[in-house]
């Protein structure tokens, strides 16, 4: 005489599933926790991206005759930014050409962030 198994789960592969379960819960919970932080991380890179971009363009459209000195300058955007400050640097390339650092830097989630461009300015225009 065959005796019959009754369909259904053992104890241990019921806390096994529960537990493989409740680790996908736990993951995807802190996956979603971080969401709003990476896209304000990412808000904030693109808005220093376009102050630093506007600024390099007016630098441009000024010309080479007209580069302001070394130092910060201000931004409409640029009060966006969590204590957000930007800096221009203006060094000599060569005997015609200068080279203009523009960087803008805020204080992110955890660290102080920042976007840096460059570009050389010549006496003909910019390059």
């Amino acid at each position: 005489m065959t005796t019959r198994r009754a369909g259904g789960f053992s104890l241990i592969e019921a806390t096994v599933a529960i537990g493989i379960i409740g680790l996908t819960v736990v993951a995807t919970g802190a996956l979603l926790s971080r969401l709003p932080v990476n896209g304000r991380e990412v808000r904030d890179q693109d808005l220093a991206l376009k102050i630093a971009r506007s600024e390099l363009e007016a630098l441009r459209a000024a010309g080479y005759d007209i580069l302001p000195p070394s130092g910060p300058f201000t931004h409409p955007l640029l009060g966006s930014l969590a204590s957000g400050s930007a800096s221009v640097a203006i060094a000599d390339f060569d005997a015609k050409t200068k080279q203009v650092d523009v960087s803008v830097s805020w204080r992110g989630a955890e660290t102080v962030r920042s976007v840096s461009l460059t570009t050389l300015i010549t006496d003909i225009g910019g390059l």
